[in-house]
């Protein structure tokens, strides 16, 4: 599983404000070089990739660049910009894990890009329609599952979710005849920037890191002690979950 959720394609820090530079460049570089760090370090040819889209993929959501709630972002280029180049690095991104292996494309529409993730979601179906070694759900929900072996696996951006609700249930709720059929259970969500695994109600869950660099907002709220970077989550089809490959963020 990977999946470069809160990635903010289009975000931008100018390093005098926030202490680094992001902007297209630095986010290309970033996204790359994570990912074959990633590749190089997997022990073995995976079976199937499945791989995170949206999830803050894109960091504003409209021609008057905001958030898809309206609150107004730093960006480096026109949303126009952002929207068009983000739906072609998406698929650069998806054809170079595809020399990998098979990819199942994951859609988790995030806040700042709800509807920008509906349609790079079309996008990609329709790029991959008659392609068989990619797949991709079309699908408006804001939590997909998919069973690979005895594994249940869900998938959600994470916002919107109050302590209250435990992702285990929801799962044992929504996708009642695959948690009875698997003997593992495993959650994948972002939004909050920064690496978390914790197990509850039979269930796995993973807060996945962010490889975005910080804006003024993050910079002034003092959100800049997570280690940016990029994971990986190895499942095995009989002992579900078995470990995670992580590529730091680095200074050079």
């Amino acid at each position: 599983v990977v999946c470069p959720t809160d990635f903010h394609w289009g975000k931008h820090g100018w390093e005098d404000e926030t202490g680094e530079t992001y902007n297209f460049d630095e986010a290309r570089e970033r996204l790359f070089a994570k990912t074959q760090r990633l590749i190089e370090k997997i022990p073995s040819t995976p079976e199937k990739i499945y791989v995170g889209a949206g999830s803050d993929w894109f960091h504003v959501d409209n021609d008057q660049g905001t958030t898809t709630r309206g609150t107004p972002q730093d960006m480096c280029a026109s949303p126009a910009e952002i929207f068009m180049s983000g739906c072609r690095l998406a698929r650069e991104h998806i054809e170079l894990l595809r020399q990998v292996g098979p990819i199942e494309i994951v859609m988790m529409p995030g806040n700042h890009d709800r509807y920008s993730s509906l349609a790079l979601m079309m996008y990609l179906s329709a790029v991959y329609e008659n392609v068989k070694d990619v797949t991709i759900k079309v699908t408006a929900n804001n939590r997909v599952y998919y069973t690979y072996g005895s594994t249940l696996l869900g998938f959600t951006h994470g916002d919107g979710l109050k302590r209250s609700n435990s992702l285990a249930m929801l799962m044992a709720n929504e996708a009642k005849k695959e948690w009875g059929e698997t003997d593992h259970h495993v959650w994948f969500h972002g939004h909050l920037h920064h690496q978390r695994m914790s197990e509850k109600d039979g269930a796995i869950v993973f807060q996945m890191p962010s490889l975005a660099g910080h804006d003024r907002y993050h910079a002034r709220s003092g959100y800049t002690t997570s280690k940016a970077g990029l994971a990986a989550y190895m499942i095995d089809k009989v002992e579900g979950y078995i470990g995670s490959l992580f590529a730091p963020v680095t200074e050079e």
